[in-house]
């Protein structure tokens, strides 16, 4: 237990609030500072591709309001740049040559956008969305209301596409792939969402790239063009770990961590989307984008820390607003023998699909009726459950009565 000493948190988005939130109300007394590289205070990154966009009237939205802060006794330095972690001194290396003692240190750097490279086409004239600044940028280049070419069919291009489309944006989305969000591993999911998308009048080119552009058109790789006064990238991001490598930490597609979020140095902890955690529900270890874990692991960390060692032991879930369409996928499966739909993707009460290894529950995606979406969590809370599989497909049976006895209640 850190009963006194101090605690740094490197970066400052919603794990790091958290983070800092939940070392005081576990009781810790000591020092806490938060350093992280922009000029806002943490927010969270939901809205940042939807109301963000949207509403000239959105408010920042802020993990914790500012007197939080103050009243906690929690230092939060912004445009504060970490360029060095000494684990010999315990300290971090600040851009203006300043150094930071820790007792303990969290890294909690989350993700940096991928790029794309197109010939012909400057890369500074790519737009990104991860800040809040560039969700600012992205909205003033969206009020004209131009030819917006979304590169990537993922959670944030098809959010950023549902939101131009409707300010009167004529928007192209260019995945490579061979359908919609590959990463939600279920075909028919992936359908219903192209289906959503083109009925908003969204031109969507699947199994393409973009090869060149000029004159704001980008020149495809099927021998079409598009107009593009405007590019989004949306391919992704990679966890930020280039100061937990430089520090020698164990990195594997994020920093490991372990289910208290601990890392190779007992110092060290990790939280958020920069981490690679051991998950006790799934029995490995997984490395999760979402707003859910950011919220579940640092809370785990600072209570750690705090001296009530707490494991992030959430089940994995994450949503997605495209338009009037909204996603819902819960569990992390590492395969999949088969999917039983309930619903009908051609009505309106939307469409649930369940993931199954024999008939074994092991993911669940919802496309709006996401009333399901408890019970599915309920029952992928119970992973030896075997389930009757026609009663799945049956929308006349509630999903309550297919779970054990004790828990229907």
């Amino acid at each position: 237990m850190l009963e006194a000493g101090s605690v740094v948190i490197i970066g400052g988005g919603q794990a790091a609030a958290r983070c800092a939130q939940a070392l005081r109300a576990a009781g810790f007394a000591g020092g806490v500072t938060i350093v992280g590289d922009e000029p806002h205070l943490p927010y969270e990154r939901p809205a940042l591709s939807k109301a963000m966009l949207l509403d000239p009237a959105a408010a920042i939205p802020f993990v914790l309001p500012e007197t939080h802060f103050a009243a906690n006794a929690i230092d939060v330095r912004t445009d504060c740049v970490a360029t060095e972690i000494d684990r010999a001194t315990q300290t971090v290396r600040l851009a203006d040559g300043e150094r930071i003692s820790y007792d303990r240190l969290v890294i909690a750097t989350g993700s940096r956008t991928r790029t794309v490279a197109i010939d012909g086409v400057d890369p500074a004239s790519v737009l990104t969305l991860r800040t809040l600044d560039e969700s600012r940028a992205l909205k003033a280049q969206l009020a004209s209301r131009p030819a917006l070419a979304v590169i990537g069919g993922g959670f944030i291009g098809l959010e950023v596409a549902a939101s131009a489309a409707s300010l009167g944006c004529a928007v192209t989305v260019i995945e490579a792939a061979e359908r919609l969000l590959p990463r939600l591993g279920c075909a028919q999911a992936s359908a219903i969402v192209l289906a959503h998308h083109r009925a908003l009048g969204i031109d969507v080119r699947l199994a393409t790239v973009a090869r060149s552009g000029a004159d704001s058109a980008l020149q495809l790789s099927d021998g079409s063009s598009v107009r593009a006064d405007v590019i989004l990238a949306g391919v992704g991001v990679t966890p930020d770990t280039a100061l937990a490598e430089a520090a020698g930490l164990e990195v594997e597609d994020g920093i490991l961590v372990d289910a208290f979020g601990a890392t190779s140095d007992p110092c060290i902890f990790a939280a958020g989307d920069v981490t690679r955690h051991y998950s006790p529900v799934l029995g490995r270890h997984v490395r999760l984008e979402s707003w859910q874990n950011a919220n579940a692991q640092a809370d785990a960390v600072g209570k750690t820390i705090a001296g009530l060692p707490t494991e992030s032991a959430e089940l994995p879930w994450l949503w997605s607003d495209q338009g009037d369409l909204n996603l819902q996928m819960a569990g992390a499966p590492a395969a999949i023998d088969r999917t039983v739909m309930r619903g009908d993707p051609a009505g309106s009460d939307g469409v649930t699909i369940f993931q199954l290894q024999g008939s074994r529950l092991v993911g669940g995606v919802t496309l709006n009726r996401g009333r399901d979406m408890p019970l599915i969590r309920r029952l992928l809370a119970q992973p030896a459950l075997e389930l009757d599989v026609a009663a799945l497909a049956d929308p006349a049976v509630p999903l309550r009565r297919l779970l054990p006895a004790r828990e229907a209640a």
